[in-house]
């Protein structure tokens, strides 16, 4: 069953030295940029701790990024419990899709496109090539795991060696290697399932979906009797852990026993299945296509349409998430005073008339001038948040784009080009939804925002023209990123 698992292994790890590389190391450099950010520039001093953690009260930021101690609450401003309540669930998210996308582009992906085929054809067993992928998922997780916790030892230890915990640094990467390992297994479950890659990534990131807001639900109010929501989610667990305040690692090996037995469920549907199929059947085509499927635009229109919604979502549900903290931003810039400087500074004057203001009316003094100038800081803040946003719209503009590449280098696209029609009609197609698709994106934003703005009853001070208008501003910078890559798909072999 298992012959010849551990070539497969190694053959998986020289396809990945490139891609999973960058996976880690832009994991690994973040983290660190963060910690070095936080400890230098963003909270250097104790009052400004306080300033930040006072922003916990409010408990959709809970939701968005995770738990509080329950008895250390917003008074503990250690800086590693300040950094792991930012940043532990939104790091653990994205190591959860670097391993769902490694799982299936080694199990469901490959046999989707005829590699498995080629490779049960060699003296190989029937569970080698999913335990491979397993195997594989296991030693790039530990990779990152003792990365993460080296990096961020020593990155504290830069910034301030008051808070260089080795112990809880270790703690810190393997809550990162655990959750990569039962991500990892949903997406081979999911390859089980599913009768295409497409679907294995949707099903899983489905469940990810699932997990973050079981999450959020147990952390919003850890008191009304929905704490048992975070057992049911490693995002929960791992936050459990309380990493630079309690240190616990059980939670570590809940979170491990619910992998193991994930991948057995996986390893047990592989030797029961056959090849090409997936236990959740395919729905069925219509016997003919729409009007659609009459040119490539619309193909492509149509294979690129269920990304877009999925897409459309995600940027309504982050600029929603961004927007919980616009009740309290005034406060928070008023007694931050790296916040002022990073927000404030385009406006003359304004830095210089606040450094004497009394620091009661610093928010009052700054909305005045602010005012002076047509502006008002939740617009000031909603702006800088777009400028983050857009980047994250790149993602999928750039992905629509370089889809077009890949299509050639699984020959679907010569079936294209085998009919009347121009190989410039075609990139032009995809180019043309990839920009459409930048402004839906950025139009998603400004409406996520402004929803959230009308419920807490501050649609007066960010009006929806100028959320739109500072969305929309972005989008000549996706175009010009989408022609960069068009003309590398045009260049490139």
């Amino acid at each position: 069953m298992f012959d010849n698992t551990f070539k497969l292994s190694r053959f998986m790890l020289k396809r990945e030295k490139a891609t999973s590389a960058i996976w880690l190391l832009s994991i690994v450099i973040f983290n660190a940029l963060i910690i070095l950010l936080l400890s230098f520039v963003m909270a250097p001093l104790p009052e400004e701790r306080t300033q930040l953690m006072s922003m916990f009260e409010n408990p959709a930021l809970l939701a968005m990024v995770g738990a509080l101690h329950p008895e250390y609450g917003v008074s503990n401003i250690d800086m590693g419990y300040v950094f792991t309540l930012f940043m532990m669930v939104m790091v653990a998210v994205t190591v959860a899709i670097m391993n769902i996308f490694l799982v299936v582009r080694h199990t469901r992906a490959d046999e989707e496109a005829g590699r498995y085929e080629v490779l049960r054809s060699l003296p190989s067993g029937r569970l080698a090539n999913i335990n491979a992928a397993m195997i594989s998922a296991v030693i790039i997780n530990a990779i990152l795991a003792i990365l993460t916790a080296l990096s961020m030892y020593f990155a504290f230890r830069l910034g301030d060696s008051g808070f260089s915990d080795f112990s809880s640094a270790l703690l810190w990467g393997v809550n990162m290697g655990v959750v990569g390992l039962v991500f990892a297994a949903i997406a081979a479950l999911f390859s089980q399932l599913s009768s295409n890659a497409r679907g294995a990534l949707s099903y899983s990131f489905f469940v990810l979906g699932l997990a973050y807001f079981s999450r959020a639900i147990a952390d919003m109010d850890m008191n009304a009797g929905s704490e048992g929501f975070a057992y049911i989610s490693p995002f929960g667990l791992i936050s459990r852990t309380w990493v630079y305040a309690d240190n616990n690692w059980w939670p570590v090996f809940v979170v491990l026993g619910m992998a193991a037995v994930i991948t057995a469920l996986a390893y047990w549907l592989c030797s029961i299945r056959d090849i090409d199929q997936g236990l959740i059947p395919a729905r069925p085509g219509k016997a003919k296509g729409g009007m659609l499927m009459k040119s490539p635009f619309g193909l492509n229109l149509r294979l690129k349409r269920l990304s877009i919604i999925v897409w459309i979502i995600i940027m309504l549900s982050v600029a929603a998430s961004y927007g919980t903290i616009l009740e309290d931003i005034e406060t928070f810039i008023g007694g931050s005073e790296m916040y002022r400087q990073l927000m404030l500074s385009p406006v003359p004057g304004l830095l210089e008339t606040l450094e004497g203001a009394p620091p009661e009316e610093v928010a009052a003094v700054m909305n005045a001038m602010l005012e002076q100038q047509g502006y008002n800081v939740i617009q000031m803040f909603a702006n800088m948040i777009g400028f983050i946003m857009a980047m994250i719209s790149a993602i999928p503009v750039l992905m629509f784009i370089l889809k077009a590449k890949s299509e050639e280098a699984a020959i679907r696209a010569e079936l294209i080009f085998a009919t009347p029609a121009s190989r410039t009609g075609y990139l032009s197609g995809i180019v043309i939804i990839s920009f459409i698709t930048a402004v839906l994106l950025q139009a998603a934003q400004a409406i996520g925002m402004f929803s959230l703005a009308q419920s807490m009853g501050i649609a007066d001070r960010l009006p929806f023209s100028f959320l739109m208008k500072s969305m929309l501003v972005y989008v000549p910078a996706l175009w010009v990123m989408g022609g960069l890559a068009t003309l590398l798909v045009g260049l490139l072999p």
